[in-house]
C-alpha cells in the first residue's frame, strides 16, 4: 500500500495517477491544508486542466476523506511526518512529496509499523540511494535502501542523454543548462531569499541560479566525466523545460549521426524514457508528455566533429510524477 505525504504540485499528480491506475494500492494522503483547499487542487489545475479523477470531499465525524474516483482515503493534516497514522493503513511505501523532509532523519520519521521505505520526491544530500530509472534501478535494495531518493526532474531528463552520447559515441566531458520554469521557491514579486536572483519577481526576468540536478546525477551515474556541472535559468513560464547539454565525444560525428543514436534508443532500448519530437514545436506543445526527456533534433549542432550541443524537453511535473508512481509501484 502506498501513502503520500505533501499534496503539492507532484503530491497532487501522483495522487491522482495513482487513483486512477492503482486505485488500491493508494491507501492514505497528508497535507497541512483543509479539507476545501486539497479537494479544490486536486480537481483544477491551471497546467494540466480538469482530466483528472473525479474528486469529492467527504467527512465522517471528526475525520476528513478524499473521494475519488468513487474510493475513499483518510487525509490527515499533520506536520510533523511521526504523526501521521499511515500505518493504521498499512502503508508499505510513503511518498515523502511536502518539499520539507529531504533528509534522511526528516523522511525517516515516517518508518514506523508497516512502512518499510519512503521516497522523496526531490534531491536528498543523504538519502540511502538515489534513483534515476532506469539507469540504476536495478541496483535498489528495498531492505538496505529504506529512505530512496527519486532525483529531479532535470535529472531524469539529462541522464538519457548522457547515457545515448556515452553509449554510441564515448563522452569524455560535457556541460548542461536547464531552460527552467518558474516555481514555487523563487518570489512572484520582490522579496527576501537566501538566493537573491531567486528572490527578484519571477516573471519579469530571466533568473540565473543553481540546479539539484547535477548532485542526484553524481549520486545515481557515478561514472559521469568529472567536473560535470551547469546552470539553471529561471524563465517566466509555467511548465516545460528545455535540457541543454554541451558535450565533448571521444569521436567525431555528425548531427545525422546524433540524431539517428537517439531515434534509435527512443524506438527500443529507452522507449516509454526518451522520445524525439516533430519540427517546429515550442515548450507548451510538450505539456502532458510522460517521457522523461523529448529531444529536439533541429536544435542539435557539431562543431569540429567532437564538440556537440543538443538539447531535449520534458514536461517537468506529469513526466517526474510518471517516473515517481513507477517507483513506487515496484517498491
Amino acid at each position: 500500500m502506498i501513502a503520500i505525504n505533501g499534496l503539492g504540485r507532484i503530491g497532487r499528480l501522483a495522487a491522482r495517477r495513482l487513483a486512477l491506475q492503482r486505485p488500491h494500492r493508494l491507501c492514505a494522503l497528508n497535507d497541512p491544508a483543509d479539507l476545501e483547499t486539497v479537494v479544490h487542487l486536486l480537481r483544477f489545475d491551471s497546467i494540466h486542466g480538469d482530466d483528472h479523477p473525479a474528486v469529492l470531499g467527504l467527512r465522517k465525524g471528526d475525520w476528513d476523506f478524499i473521494v475519488m474516483e468513487g474510493k475513499e482515503y483518510p487525509l490527515y493534516h499533520e506536520t510533523d511526518p511521526a504523526r501521521i497514522p499511515f500505518g493504521d493503513h498499512q502503508a508499505r511505501v510513503v511518498v515523502e512529496a511536502s518539499g520539507r523532509f529531504a533528509t534522511r532523519e526528516g523522511a525517516a520519521r515516517h518508518l514506523r509499523g508497516p512502512v518499510r521505505n519512503v521516497v522523496i520526491s526531490a534531491p536528498s544530500p543523504d538519502a540511502d540511494f538515489t534513483v534515476i530509472h532506469p539507469f540504476n534501478g536495478h541496483l535498489l535494495d528495498p531492505e538496505r535502501h529504506r529512505v530512496i531518493s527519486n532525483a529531479s526532474c532535470t535529472a531524469h531528463a539529462t541522464a538519457p542523454i548522457l547515457d545515448v552520447l556515452d553509449k554510441a559515441f564515448g563522452l569524455e566531458t560535457a556541460s548542461m543548462s536547464t531552460v527552467h520554469v518558474a516555481t514555487n521557491d523563487q518570489r512572484l514579486l520582490d522579496l527576501p531569499h537566501k538566493d537573491l536572483r531567486r528572490a527578484r519577481a519571477a516573471f519579469m526576468s530571466i533568473i540565473p541560479t543553481t540546479s539539484s540536478a547535477f548532485g542526484a546525477l553524481r549520486k545515481a551515474l557515478p561514472h559521469l566525466p568529472g567536473g560535470f556541472d551547469g546552470w539553471a535559468l529561471r524563465v517566466p513560464c509555467l511548465n516545460v523545460n528545455l535540457v541543454d547539454l554541451t558535450a565533448v565525444l571521444r569521436r567525431p560525428v555528425t548531427p545525422a549521426e546524433l540524431n539517428d543514436a537517439f531515434d534509435e534508443a527512443s524506438r527500443v532500448r529507452l522507449r516509454g524514457i526518451l522520445a524525439v519530437s516533430e519540427g517546429g514545436l515550442v515548450s507548451r506543445d510538450f505539456t502532458g508528455r510522460e517521457e522523461s526527456v523529448v529531444m529536439d533534433p533541429d536544435l542539435t549542432r557539431v562543431v569540429g566533429g567532437t564538440l556537440v550541443k543538443v538539447c531535449g524537453w520534458h514536461d517537468n511535473e506529469l513526466a517526474y510524477a510518471a517516473r515517481l508512481c513507477e517507483l513506487v509501484n515496484r517498491l
